[in-house]
């Protein structure tokens, strides 16, 4: 495929090595591009040139990071020369010899499906996991086997520059508005999630939230359709009945297990473990090792993550809720009055609807960072109590200081991290600091 070709990788984070991990196994030309970083200083062993403007005009092939904008001038002159431009996924996809991929996106959702999914088939056969969740595809892609299981986190921004990628099975949570500085247009964004079954046929097989636009959007795919859903019990698929996830496939109806049983909190969850539960039914994994894994899945870090109680309070930790519908399915799982901490970078979001939705759950507001503002404004609407701070220990010592017994303070920033910190993680892993250090 990449037989004496030049390839431009575009952005040296974990895609990008990966990447060039991967063609330093194949015979081609590799240049590399990162605006931010020094590449002379690197401590990368794989060979490569660094790339200047002059060589674009050899350049067959670019592979872009997904977090790099769209409309990033060195790409507009590539697409102006008819270079091709295609995401990590694509590149990974064009290389596995693995048959079983399996894909999972949405707005939110997908690692928690993404996690738990690859928890089950691990314990079938070798399993990979990776993509958007923090691993590189491009290693992965390589070392997989044709009979593996491959179970691929994918993001908008890798799922927007794919041309061929095809998932055998592909699990859609839920789309609505985000990214939007990214994709410029809740249309453009949708289109992209959309993706994931544009090359399916009739061997393959998506997985769709019912209660979701998709289910309305989506009349004509060529793959096999099956849909989940916690109010439906009349769809081809997985839904929720007496409590308990039941599963019907090709009209034969079974329980596979009780509500209470499940460690994660709230129906969004349950749906979560639906389009697992399918996933896994359609890979004819057998029940009782599906619902022993169900069973023991406690959730992913920073997604609801319970963190310590302190006096009658308990804290959150779900600084993944990068956007406001995020935020809004976990103030919802939330028992207590809740104090929100919130804010961050600003992705063109809105949050008017956040509030309306929350405002009987919201006690107080803690907002920091660049969207501070802009949400007090969507507050002052839904007359919430609100409080600015200029960082998260200072959110956490607000917090801590308005919150009773009884009362639940859960950082859900509804917004991304970037200008505060380098991501969800590094904002989760700082407030589980501060929180373990209360007393």
């Amino acid at each position: 495929m990449l037989n004496n070709k030049k390839v431009l990788i575009m952005g040296m984070g974990l895609t990008g090595k990966s990447a060039l991990k991967a063609l330093s196994q194949m015979p081609c030309k590799v240049y590399v591009y990162d605006e931010n970083k020094n590449l002379n200083l690197s401590n990368i062993k794989e060979d490569f040139v660094i790339f200047k403007d002059e060589d674009l005009k050899d350049i067959d092939l670019i592979i872009k990071s997904p977090g790099i904008y769209p409309d990033h001038d060195l790409l507009v002159k590539a697409r102006d020369e008819n270079i091709e431009v295609i995401s990590d996924l694509e590149f990974a996809y064009r290389i596995t010899k693995c048959k079983n991929l399996i894909a999972i996106t949405g707005t939110n959702g997908k690692t928690t499906t993404t996690t738990l999914l690859g928890d089950i088939l691990k314990r079938v056969r070798k399993t990979y996991v990776g993509g958007n969740i923090g691993v590189g595809l491009s290693d992965i892609a390589l070392e997989a086997k044709k009979d593996d299981f491959f179970v691929i986190e994918a993001s908008s921004f890798q799922l927007e520059d794919t041309l061929t990628f095809k998932p055998k099975i592909a699990i859609l949570t839920y789309v609505t508005k985000d990214h939007l500085d990214w994709h410029k247009s809740e249309d453009n964004y949708v289109r992209a999630k959309y993706k994931i079954f544009a090359n399916q046929d009739g061997e393959d097989y998506a997985i769709l939230n019912s209660e979701d636009r998709s289910a309305r959007d989506l009349k004509k795919l060529k793959s096999k359709v099956l849909y989940f859903s916690a109010k439906n019990n009349n769809i081809e698929g997985a839904f929720l009945k007496d409590k308990a996830i039941y599963i019907r496939l090709r009209g034969r109806e079974e329980k596979i297990i009780d509500i209470k049983d499940i460690k994660i909190p709230g129906i969004h969850n349950a749906k979560n473990i639906m389009a697992a539960i399918l996933a896994a039914k359609i890979l004819k994994v057998d029940d009782e090792i599906i619902i022993d894994a169900v069973k023991k899945f406690t959730g992913v870090a920073h997604r609801i993550e319970f963190i310590k109680e302190i006096k009658g309070v308990k804290y959150y930790n779900d600084s993944k809720g990068t956007n406001p519908d995020s935020t809004l399915v976990a103030v919802e799982a939330m028992d207590q009055n809740c104090i929100l901490i919130a804010g961050g970078y600003d992705k063109g979001s809105d949050f008017d609807d956040l509030f309306k939705k929350t405002s009987s759950k919201i006690s107080h507001l803690i907002l920091m960072g660049q969207t501070a503002e802009k949400i007090s404004l969507a507050a002052k609407k839904y007359n919430i109590d609100y409080y600015l701070v200029e960082n998260l220990q200072m959110a956490v010592t607000t917090a801590k200081n308005l919150a009773k017994k009884g009362d639940s303070i859960l950082l859900s920033p509804a917004c991304a991290s970037w200008d505060m910190y380098k991501s969800y993680e590094e904002r989760g892993e700082d407030f589980r600091k501060i929180v373990s250090e209360l007393i």
